[in-house]
């Protein structure tokens, strides 16, 4: 065992135990993007209880919280996002969410229970580390505005760390398994509302011309052609539909219809090609139907680049701690987070945590049947003390 091993901070079960049931609470009390009142009230109680200095929020809800170990050693960010999505969730757990509408249906309530777990050894071995940790609690990444507010806010101008690491749950990868890579992992992200507007009309009369309907049912169908051939590292950019909306009815073609979804790139080149196809696509349906239409980017994140020395670091950690199950990703995915808006201010790393649950089919992210094999936080609490540890050693 090498010293750097020996010193690797490792939690106790008390403190693993605890992460289950942390994470249970905060899955039965599901909040959305800037309302997670009662989710920060909880947070900042905890972390008051544990002895740790509760420092300035930049933001109305969300937590930040400082470990001075009192020694050398210099100072890493670590960041859990806190939001829930709202989605009506489906009783396939013992511990539902209690509030209608409202689900953690992307792990979020594993994040802040392992960031817990992180906070809580890193004090029990605190004569064993050096440094500072910075815990940040972050709200709304589900509508990618969380981060901006805060480094907007002050947090980075408060605070200087020298590095940043995170990780998100993935029911999707293998459950125990750590997964990362350097440079890109994640895309970009850009929502959109597209809106058409035309006459409106008698359901038993209206034609092609201004029908609103029929526009966006064109529109929608040729989405897929703004991002065909846009790739990098052999993985095309993607973009998808999630909400269509109107107030027409069975024998009404209504005036006006919302398009809302999202673009996913990987660089400002790849983007700005797909957004000029977008904008041709959108030209080409108020010609094809007599309609005007308008394209609203309602809000988005950068690529997620990580910082290749920060994330060799975590995934040695990874190896010592589960040998080959921590490996490297072979291409980056065409999923978002704004942790990614850290990383353009901060060397970082972020990496996948693989909790898929036994069964043939892994439960889908942003889904009401989501859930996770709650056996793998361990292993989140564990790489993530230990790569804290490491980055913050002097």
């Amino acid at each position: 065992m090498t010293d750097e091993e020996a010193r690797t901070p490792l939690p106790s079960k008390s403190v693993l135990d605890d992460v289950v049931d942390l994470r249970r609470y905060f899955h039965k009390h599901p909040e959305v993007s800037f309302s997670e009142h009662e989710t920060s009230r909880y947070l900042k109680e905890r972390l008051r209880e544990m002895g740790l200095d509760l420092e300035s929020c930049p933001t109305e809800t969300g937590a930040v919280a400082l470990l001075d170990t009192g020694r050398p050693g210099k100072t890493v960010m670590l960041r859990a996002d806190i939001d829930a999505l709202p989605i009506q969730e489906e009783p396939n757990v013992d511990f539902p969410s209690r509030i209608d509408g409202r689900m953690h249906a992307c792990g979020h309530d594993a994040h802040m229970a392992i960031m817990i777990g992180v906070a809580r050894t890193l004090i029990d071995r605190i004569w064993d580390v050096g440094g500072k940790y910075l815990f940040v609690f972050q709200p709304a990444e589900e509508i990618v505005e969380g981060a901006k507010a805060m480094i907007a806010r002050g947090l980075l101008d408060d605070h200087h760390p020298d590095s940043v690491i995170g990780l998100h749950i993935a029911s999707f990868i293998e459950s125990g398994t750590v997964i990362s890579k350097p440079g890109l992992l994640w895309a970009g992200s850009d929502a959109f509302d597209v809106k058409f507007a035309g006459p409106g009309g008698h359901g038993g009369m209206m034609g092609r011309r201004g029908n609103v309907l029929a526009a966006q049912a064109f529109f929608v169908e040729r989405l897929h052609t703004v991002v065909e051939g846009l790739e990098q590292e052999g993985v095309q950019c993607h973009t998808t539909v999630g909400n269509i909306s109107s107030d027409g009815a069975w024998n009404i073609v209504p005036r006006g219809v919302l398009v809302q979804g999202s673009l996913r790139t990987f660089n400002a080149e790849l983007r700005e090609q797909a957004l000029d196809r977008l904008h041709d696509l959108l030209n080409e349906t108020q010609s094809e139907f007599e309609v005007t239409s308008s394209l609203d980017l309602v809000h988005g994140t950068v690529p997620l680049m990580n910082e290749p020395n920060v994330t060799r670091t975590v995934l040695d950690v990874g190896h010592e701690l589960i040998g080959d199950r921590a490996s490297l990703l072979g291409r980056p995915l065409t999923v978002s987070d704004d942790f990614a808006e850290f990383l353009t201010r901060i060397p970082g790393c972020y990496f996948m945590l693989g909790a898929r649950p036994e069964g043939d089919h892994p439960p889908a992210h942003h889904s009401p049947g989501f859930r996770i094999d709650e056996a793998a936080l361990p292993i989140g609490v564990k790489v993530l003390a230990g790569a804290a540890a490491r980055l913050a050693a002097p």
